[in-house]
């Protein structure tokens, strides 16, 4: 009979048991897009400083310049007073316009803002043609504006007629007034009445009637007649005849 086998002696095995793994998963971050942030508080920042610039530069100085003999730069820039403490960047331009072009004559007009805090304004005049009804100025443009104290209106002719025969009575003065100058002669007065005739008075002391057909043929026919009576004798004129004139002569007490 075999014998039986002795167990192997030593320490006994240990049994190994398996260990269980536990795995945790993080869920993923999104990507951050940072310009969606960044954009928005750049904007908002900007925004903040155009809104502090806007206060902190205002006007302070107005400059008052150009050619000007009707309106003084004292005199626009005490009317526009308001300007002043109003933001540089925010101010209307167009509305300082406005209100310059309302003095009288005052034909261009150029406003523009100067860095830090000046508003600049040139001028420049009309020139003025005639007395227009006794109570307002015609400028060479045929502009009617309000009389201006500081201008000097003895020099200028007078003008008298309803305010629709603006174009029709400076159109004759300069027609007149061309074929005086070689004379040495002006129009004090003229008058256009309600059917468009005209009657002129001249610096010669001559009083003219030119009616207000055949224009340009009455006005030749007063050249020549100009040109041939005694001015000093001759008190008035009609031209209104086919090919005459009805002479008034003075008297020798006029004369004298």
């Amino acid at each position: 009979m075999a014998k039986k086998q002795d167990a192997p002696r030593g320490a006994t095995p240990r049994v190994v048991r398996e260990r269980k793994q536990w795995t945790f998963k993080i869920p993923a971050v999104p990507a951050v897009a940072w310009q969606w942030i960044a954009v928005p508080v750049v904007l908002a920042g900007l925004i903040y400083a155009m809104q502090w610039s806007y206060k902190s530069w205002p006007i302070t100085q107005i400059d008052v310049s150009g050619r000007m003999a009707a309106v003084s730069a004292d005199d626009v820039a005490a009317k526009l007073q308001w300007v002043r403490g109003e933001s540089f960047f925010s101010l209307n331009t167009r509305k300082v316009y406005d209100e310059v072009l309302t003095f009288p004559l005052v034909q261009r007009v150029v406003v523009k803002k100067q860095w830090p805090g000046t508003l600049q304004v040139v001028i420049t005049e009309d020139l003025p043609l005639a007395v227009w009804n006794d109570k307002q100025l015609l400028s060479v443009s045929g502009r009617i504006s309000a009389m201006p104290a500081a201008i000097d209106t003895s020099g200028l002719a007078r003008m008298v007629g309803d305010d629709n025969q603006v174009d029709i009575a400076m159109r004759y003065f300069r027609r007149v007034q061309q074929s005086l100058d070689e004379r040495a002669l002006q129009i004090n007065e003229l008058k256009v009445n309600a059917v468009g005739a005209v009657d002129i008075r001249l610096s010669n002391g001559w009083s003219v009637s030119l009616g207000r057909q055949y224009f340009e043929e009455r006005v030749r026919r007063l050249g020549m007649l100009l040109s041939r009576l005694p001015q000093e004798r001759v008190e008035s004129l009609d031209l209104r005849y086919g090919k005459g004139a009805a002479i008034r002569w003075r008297s020798e007490q006029e004369m004298g």
